[in-house]
């Protein structure tokens, strides 16, 4: 399907969650724990920290987000029997599960088979309403929460809970705790995302029409949920188990699964969609939005690349060394403008990225 028979936001936003998930990965995975907890941190560096700055998860989220519109646009553009389509959304996730299982190998935390688990789950709710969803989706953040909310108590009592946190994914047992309760984007509460996704894919063609009082809305909720982790941090005692498992709860760190995590980092997401598709619809800018879109449209492709691309310079080639974020930047800059070339030039003479080609003949 070519960019002109598309909706421009989700792929010109899937473009911008690209360069910000490159940038946030090249940076943590080079320098490590100066990236997490730099001695004498600049105010960029905060910006940047993938723990507690303000960028962390954002780029990902978003990702996320874009997702669930994807399946919901999916449901709504074909003329197939409603099973007809959930077989292909769990024949994507399997790919995608298998993609990722794969990645992990030589890319330690990748999203991808998270992306299959949210897939294989998504097919059992796209077409439920839109109550459904949102019930699913506040089910998936309280329970991410709890669970860790639990797990801060239990180690406020030395209890360990580490056989919820595997380093590997060597067993059937592993990966399930993985996908689901562990690392980096577990299904609980990381599905809340896909639902919402799903639902604002619902509403796209009218998203004029609701666009500034949800962005509104968004940014109401966001400044409200910083300001209660604030208080909650500053006037509960951290130094009893109840404290502790509230101060989880309340916690914005990616980490944590706290609620209040959740609600700031999908407002956020929401807010920059919303802009995204406001800028979209600028008609002085569709030679832009035009290249946007083919990029956005080859993300899955460009992404595992930019795995194979650190891998081979830096731990490889050993060319590239952890000085700080301005060589990640560096790093993550000349990648970006790579595979924008790339592709821009395989998209123009032969159509679909590789990847996502191989996606869409097993997946359909």
């Amino acid at each position: 399907m070519t960019s002109t028979t598309r909706i421009a936001a989700p792929d010109i936003a899937r473009a911008l969650g690209l360069t910000g998930v490159v940038i946030m990965n090249y940076h943590v995975y080079l320098n490590r724990s100066e990236a997490i907890r730099p001695l004498h941190p600049s105010f960029w560096q905060d910006i940047f920290n993938p723990v507690t700055g303000f960028l962390t998860t954002r780029f990902a989220t978003l990702f996320v987000l874009v997702a669930g519109m994807s399946l919901s646009l999916l449901t709504a553009s074909t003329s197939h029997h409603p099973r007809h389509v959930q077989m292909t959304i769990l024949r994507r996730g399997f790919f995608l599960l298998v993609l990722g299982y794969c990645l992990e190998w030589i890319w330690h935390g990748t999203i991808i088979f998270y992306y299959g688990a949210y897939f294989l789950l998504a097919a059992f709710f796209v077409f439920r309403t839109t109550r459904t969803l949102l019930i699913t989706a506040l089910f998936a953040i309280f329970c991410g929460a709890a669970l860790q909310a639990w797990r801060a108590s239990q180690a406020f009592n030395k209890n360990a809970t580490t056989w919820l946190a595997p380093s590997s994914m060597s067993t059937p047992r592993n990966f399930l705790i993985r996908v689901f309760v562990s690392y980096t984007h577990p299904v609980l509460p990381w599905f809340a995302f896909v639902c919402i996704g799903i639902i604002l894919g619902r509403h796209l063609g009218s998203i004029a029409l609701w666009r500034k009082r949800i962005a509104a809305l968004s940014l109401l909720i966001v400044g409200s949920a910083y300001l209660l982790s604030h208080l909650v941090h500053r006037f509960v005692d951290p130094t009893t188990q109840t404290g502790v498992a509230i101060r989880t709860l309340a916690s914005t760190n990616p980490f944590s699964r706290g609620i209040l995590f959740s609600i700031t980092t999908c407002g956020v997401a929401v807010f920059i969609f919303l802009l995204v598709s406001a800028w979209s619809e600028k008609q002085s800018l569709v030679r832009v939005r035009a290249v946007l879109q083919l990029i956005g449209q080859t993300t899955l492709t460009l992404y595992v690349a930019h795995a194979l691309f650190y891998n081979g310079i830096v731990n490889r080639a050993h060319w590239v060394k952890p000085t700080g974020l301005d060589t990640a930047l560096v790093l993550a800059v000349v990648f970006l403008a790579m595979a924008s070339i790339f592709s821009l030039l395989y998209t123009h003479f032969i159509g679909q990225g590789p990847i996502e080609r191989l996606y869409r003949l097993i997946g359909g």
